[in-house]
């Protein structure tokens, strides 16, 4: 018989990789169909990256959806339990990223942890973030940036104009936060810089203890930037986002998503994970 030796693209020695990363955490792999009733996804598009959704009509005329997002399914999928649900997955999502005339298939790693979490809980998480970021990193620099959604939430809890507040947030428009009456807290939140023991203080006494244990494992590597903003209706707790030197858009984000959480399981539970673009290019 003859044998013949394979080459691995990119992407999948990057997915190898981040499977045995995940495994050796714990974490449990999870397969899924590639896709779903569309109005499963219809009234939850503020939590999709993408707005659009490919969908085609099944032979019994219901329409469906092909996956653009791999938490949602996750969620509905996974049976109730008692205590903590840890799962990583390795899939193919369809949507049309940022600055596309057209919808992708895109390759994707990540993990979930879903049930009563603990600050230990969340801190694993960040530290997968971290080294999902230094696998894919090969050698560059890359970072991950920290933020609230929590903190955010509450400064903008009576402001009428928060969809706009929220877009100069990231965009870091400190000009048009001032022009908006944006809280005088978010506008200096949105100003920090520097070294992360210069911004650790902004943080609740938790969030900031993860974030110092995680910063001596991984010096120089997070920062606190406000401007990692997300749909606030869905996440509660740390939201993040990681980048790689010589890469123009991130390429790893998450966050703790509690409310979604609830929304489709229709019960009081922590969840936390986040989701890696494989195949990037510099």
């Amino acid at each position: 018989m003859l044998e013949k030796n394979f080459k691995l693209m990119p992407e999948e020695k990057a997915a190898l990789k981040l499977r045995s990363l995940y495994e050796n955490y714990g974490y449990n792999f999870y397969r899924m169909s590639r896709f779903e009733e569309y109005d499963f996804y219809a009234d939850k598009k503020d939590f999709l990256t993408s707005k659009s959704i490919l969908t085609f009509t099944d032979l019994n005329g219901k329409l469906m959806a092909l996956r653009p997002d791999v938490t949602l399914s996750i969620i509905k999928h996974i049976k109730n339990s008692p205590g903590v649900q840890k799962f990583y997955y390795d899939e193919k999502v369809y949507r049309v990223p940022k600055n596309s005339s057209g919808f992708r298939e895109i390759s994707q790693a990540g993990v979930e942890c879903l049930g009563p979490l603990n600050d230990s809980n969340i801190k694993e998480v960040l530290e997968l973030a971290l080294l999902s970021l230094k696998n894919l990193a090969d050698g560059k620099n890359f970072i991950l940036d920290v933020a609230h959604a929590g903190m955010i939430a509450q400064l903008l809890e009576e402001k009428q104009n928060k969809s706009e507040i929220l877009k100069c947030l990231a965009e870091k428009n400190l000009h048009e936060l001032k022009i908006l009456n944006a809280p005088e807290k978010l506008i200096a939140l949105a100003n920090l810089e520097g070294p992360l023991k210069n911004s650790l203080h902004v943080l609740d006494e938790g969030t900031a203890e993860i974030i110092s244990s995680l910063e001596k494992i991984f010096p120089g590597k997070i920062h606190i930037d406000f401007s990692v903003t997300s749909n606030l209706n869905y996440y509660n707790g740390i939201i993040f986002r990681g980048f790689i030197e010589g890469v123009p858009d991130s390429v790893l984000s998450g966050g703790q998503y509690d409310r979604l959480m609830s929304l489709i399981k229709n019960q009081s539970s922590k969840a936390i994970g986040f989701a890696v673009q494989l195949g990037v290019r510099s």
